[in-house]
């Protein structure tokens, strides 16, 4: 359904915008981007407990001045 008006969009708005829905995919489709999905997953990894490297912060010393 388009969020910008009330009337659900009809096939031809769905070509139009290159929108498919899951049930427009064959199973070799879906077997394909799952194969997809999985293969991205599996580029990213997990994280290796290494944490990024960041500069340290140092606090600079207040001077309390009195006079």
């Amino acid at each position: 359904m388009n969020r910008m008006t009330k009337e659900p969009w009809t096939p031809d708005d769905f070509a139009r915008w290159g929108v498919r829905c899951i049930e427009s995919f064959s199973v070799e489709e879906l077997a394909l981007l799952q194969q997809k999905v999985e293969g991205w997953i599996r580029e990213r990894g997990s994280p290796s407990g290494k944490k990024r490297h960041r500069s340290p912060f140092i606090m600079k010393p207040r001077t309390i001045e009195h006079g």
